[in-house]
């Protein structure tokens, strides 16, 4: 069975918001845009939401709801260890999106 598509209106709407481009943006080289973490290699097992929160400079509920927004249309995966949670890039989702958008354009 065929993986059912985020409807690519929504994936725009999601990147409609600065932040959340900003965050996307810096997944991609995590180690030189985000602090330092005390658990886990922000490059294999993502960046923790209190690192992002702290580079971005926004309240951790709003972090929380824009990495919220940008797994649920697939852009971003998390990665749950205890308490604490890891986001990074899903290039795959990421080139899709890109290619679709170009197809549909």
């Amino acid at each position: 069975m065929k993986e059912e598509q985020v409807p690519l209106i929504q994936i725009l709407d999601v990147l409609a918001n600065a932040q959340r481009m900003e965050i996307l943006r810096k997944l991609k080289s995590p180690r030189s845009s985000f602090p330092p973490q005390d658990e886990g290699d922000p490059v294999l097992d993502g960046v923790c939401v209190s690192s992002i929160q702290a580079g971005q400079g926004l309240a951790f509920s709003t972090t929380s709801k824009y990495l919220a927004d940008l797994a649920r249309i697939g852009l971003v995966t998390v990665k749950r260890s205890g308490k604490w949670s890891y986001y990074k890039r899903n290039e795959k989702a990421i080139t899709a999106a890109v290619a679709r958008l170009k197809t549909e354009l």
